[in-house]
C-alpha cells in the first residue's frame, strides 16, 4: 500500500485546475516505468532525487491515477520534503492548545 500525506490525498479527492509538485518514493518497479506512467498522465519528471525517489510535476487532476500506480512506497508534495520552490507549511497543521 502506497503512504500518501493528507495534501496529496485532498488533491486525489477534490482536485483543482492547476499542476503540483510531488515526490514519488519508489519501492519495487523501475523508475523508467514510472516515468512513462507519469508522462502518459500528461505529467513530466522534474528530477532524480536521493533515496530512489523521483520529483514530478503532474495536474491534480491526474493524482488520482497516480495514486493506483504500483511499485510507489510513498507520494509526497514536494513542499513536505523542503524540495522546490515552496516549504513545509501546507503539511503543517498547528496545535494553538
Amino acid at each position: 500500500m502506497t503512504y500518501l500525506s493528507h495534501p496529496v490525498r485532498r488533491m486525489r479527492d477534490e482536485p483543482e485546475d492547476e499542476s503540483v509538485a510531488l515526490v514519488l518514493r519508489l519501492s519495487e518497479v523501475d523508475s523508467e516505468q514510472i516515468a512513462e506512467a507519469v508522462e502518459a498522465l500528461d505529467g513530466e519528471i522534474d528530477a532524480e532525487l536521493e533515496f530512489e525517489s523521483l520529483r514530478v510535476v503532474v495536474p491534480q487532476k491526474s493524482v488520482a491515477d497516480l495514486c493506483e500506480l504500483d511499485g510507489l512506497e510513498a507520494i509526497e508534495t514536494a513542499a513536505t520534503l523542503g524540495i522546490g520552490s515552496g516549504d513545509a507549511e501546507e503539511d503543517m497543521e498547528l496545535n494553538d492548545s
